[in-house]
């Protein structure tokens, strides 16, 4: 295993999406951890109590300094505009990620978090239509236009530069717009 995934799992833990118990068995599994960050730190990692209420706290304080959030961040973030932007069949688990994200601090990403607030039933199923994916599919090409020519850069966990000109930032400064958009391909009066 690389540097790089073993980072990518260190921010897996801490993001929640690991458990800690699935997250101790692979420590424990993974002599690259030692191999890549010396021994002091892996036996410092294996002498964590896992089972101990505050372990998400002793994670975050260990793990966080080794892990390049910016980095992780940019790739995880691209790749969830390229599955909106493609035909996947997981819109409803990648636009809740994205929703997530938007709340967390990514505004370039409002569109689509908003979408999916919006369409969410009560029942936890997204509900959208034909022209309302291709309408998601647009506004991921366009966001990821930006993160590609650099003129959206992540640089942290929750945080970006946005070097963008005004009237690209759409998203942040007429969201009503979109938002009509998307109003008329839900009832189908535009496309």
């Amino acid at each position: 295993m690389d540097l790089f995934d073993l980072q990518v799992k260190f921010s897996e833990v801490l993001r929640h999406e690991v458990t800690v118990k699935d997250f101790e068995q692979w420590v424990y599994a993974t002599p690259e951890i030692e191999d890549h960050f010396g021994y002091a730190f892996y036996l410092d990692l294996i002498s964590l109590d896992f089972r101990d209420k505050y372990i998400y706290l002793d994670l975050e304080r260990m793990l966080t300094p080794v892990i390049p959030f910016g980095e992780l961040e940019y790739r995880r973030i691209k790749e969830r505009l390229e599955k909106v932007a493609s035909d996947t069949h997981e819109i409803d688990e990648v636009l809740a990620s994205i929703y997530e994200d938007y709340c967390g601090g990514y505004g370039f990403l409002r569109f689509l978090g908003l979408t999916f607030g919006l369409l969410s039933g009560t029942d936890g199923e997204l509900h959208i239509n034909q022209a309302v994916r291709e309408l998601l599919r647009e506004e991921a090409r366009r966001i990821l236009s930006f993160i590609d020519s650099g003129k959206i850069k992540v640089t942290g966990k929750f945080e970006y530069d946005d070097f963008r000109d005004g009237k690209d930032r759409i998203e942040l400064t007429n969201v009503e717009l979109m938002l009509r958009k998307l109003g008329d391909r839900i009832t189908g009066s535009g496309h």
